[in-house]
């Protein structure tokens, strides 16, 4: 009776225990199975597995590049020298010439490329030209930078300008921005 029990329902061995091994032995070929299409397949599982570490550092890098950049707006501190907007002798248009004075409030942003980007509106707001000194370099000490557009609506008296000093992409700001408001001048220039 004693040993009866010790033995499953085909009589062959400790309840449970043909189940367990079933079990162990499938465990087991699925292991196996994994390994040999591992082994099989190792240079496109390696080939995926360098795709995924090449993607995930370059937006680790943008990520970082990005943020450097984001922890600088307003480095650059800009002021204008002087400006004008005066009618062109050589041909049907007006100029607006503006002198930006930058200095550096952050050492980080010297000799780092960037670009001025000026927005000049009308006085009923409506924004005639955008243009761009684009890739100028930083001086450490700082400097000047000369912006200039013309604009081909001969019968507008005044516009307003808005600057600021942006990344490459002209996405981001690292400067303040400045307004002016600007006349049209009797004088004329061929600049």
């Amino acid at each position: 009776m004693l040993i009866h029990g010790l033995w499953d329902h085909t009589g062959y061995g400790i309840p449970g225990l043909y189940e367990k091994c079933s079990n162990l032995f499938k465990w087991s070929m699925v292991q196996l199975s994994a390994m040999e299409y591992l082994r099989n397949n190792w240079l496109q599982t390696t080939s995926l597995f360098l795709i995924f570490l090449t993607l995930s550092f370059s937006m680790f890098m943008l990520t970082n590049i990005k943020e450097s950049f984001a922890g600088k707006t307003e480095s650059i501190d800009i002021s204008i020298v002087n400006s004008s907007f005066i009618p062109l002798t050589n041909t049907d248009a007006n100029q607006v010439k503006v002198n930006v004075e930058y200095t550096l409030e952050d050492e980080k942003m010297q000799n780092q490329l960037i670009n001025a980007v000026m927005e000049v509106y009308a006085s009923n707001g409506t924004l005639l030209r955008t243009s761009t000194a684009s890739g100028f370099t930083l001086q450490p000490d700082g400097g000047e930078q000369v912006l200039r557009t013309s604009i081909h609506e001969k019968s507008l008296q005044s516009v307003s300008i808005n600057i600021v000093f942006t990344d490459l992409s002209k996405e981001m700001p690292l400067s303040n921005s400045i307004t002016e408001d600007l006349k049209l001048e009797k004088s004329s220039t061929t600049d």
